[in-house]
C-alpha cells in the first residue's frame, strides 16, 4: 500500500531483545511522517528471532538503540 502511495522515509526504533532471543518491546523514536511506514517496520521486528546479548555467558535481556529503516522507492 505505501509503494502505492508513493511513501518514503526513514524510521527510527528502540528494540528490546529478550534472553531466548524474541522482541520484547519495540518503542518509535523518530516517525518516518507514515503511520503506514511506522507501523510496517514495528511489526516486521516484533517477527525477528536474534542471538541474545550474553553478561558471564548468560543470555540477558538487551535493549538496541535508534535502529535506522529507511523506505525507498526505485524505479
Amino acid at each position: 500500500m505505501a509503494r502505492r502511495l508513493g511513501e518514503e522515509g526513514e524510521v527510527h526504533l528502540d528494540v528490546q531483545v529478550g534472553p531466548q532471543g524474541k522482541v520484547l518491546d519495540v518503542r518509535l523514536k523518530k516517525s518516518s511522517g507514515s503511520a503506514l511506514l511506522d507501523q510496517t517496520a514495528i511489526e516486521t521486528v516484533k517477527k525477528w528471532r536474534f542471538s541474545p546479548a550474553t553478561v558471564d555467558g548468560k543470555p540477558v535481556a538487551e535493549w538496541y538503540y535508534n535502529w535506522k529503516w529507511v523506505f525507498k522507492l526505485e524505479s
